[in-house]
């Protein structure tokens, strides 16, 4: 969080006046703030997210799961802002230099970033905020944990093959529309079977029961 605040600091003091605030996909600026908003905002985002997620233990009615999972979810709030002060640098060094941005790089960083969720979300307990919340998960724990362990390995797997295969496909000089098209698939792909697993698994205990 402060790395993020020490980037739009250092930014600033380079900066113009009016500074881009959103790129297309090939890199160009098109909307534009005053270097108050465009450095600032997405430090006081993490920031916020900061004392949002210190609080998430406090006020999760199973506070008791969190406790035990205190670990996993410390390393995912460290991602997290990890991710934004990445993001914060890679759109503040083409402010200060007015250079395009490379859109190609966003998806790379956040295949790594999903790739290291999955890597830490294998022991996260049962909770309301954080991890695969679907109602089959919520309403067994031998459901939730299931789930957490063929999602973690999706979401880690995929994540490293989805961030070389966005950087191949960008030495190959394709089209950022290519790159953003596969990237919205494999978003899809690992949001969608984690939820259709935790229902199969969900209907398995019911009947394993019955």
């Amino acid at each position: 969080v402060v790395i993020s605040w020490l980037i739009g600091a250092w930014a600033y003091a380079y900066a113009p006046d009016i500074v881009p605030i959103h790129w297309n996909l090939e890199g160009k600026p098109d909307n534009f703030a005053s270097k108050d908003i465009g450095l600032f905002l997405l430090p006081l985002i993490n920031t916020g997210l900061y004392f949002f997620l210190l609080m998430i233990p406090k006020i999760d009615p199973n506070s008791e799961q969190v406790q035990q999972s205190m670990r996993s979810f410390q390393w995912i709030r460290f991602g997290t802002h990890a991710l934004l002060a990445s993001i914060m640098g890679w759109t503040a060094i083409p402010i200060v230099d007015s250079m395009a941005l490379k859109p190609d790089l966003i998806f790379a960083i956040i295949a790594l970033f999903l790739a290291f969720l999955g890597r830490v979300m294998a022991h996260v307990k049962q909770n309301y905020f954080v991890g695969v919340r679907t109602p089959w998960t919520l309403s067994n724990e031998k459901v939730w944990e299931d789930t957490h362990r063929m999602t973690s390995s999706l979401w880690f797997y995929s994540g490293i093959v989805m961030a070389l295969l966005m950087s191949i496909v960008s030495m190959m000089g394709l089209g950022p529309e290519i790159q953003l098209a596969l990237f919205l698939v494999w978003i899809g792909i690992i949001v969608i079977i984690p939820i259709v697993y935790s229902y199969i698994r969900f209907r398995e205990e019911k009947k394993s029961i019955q």
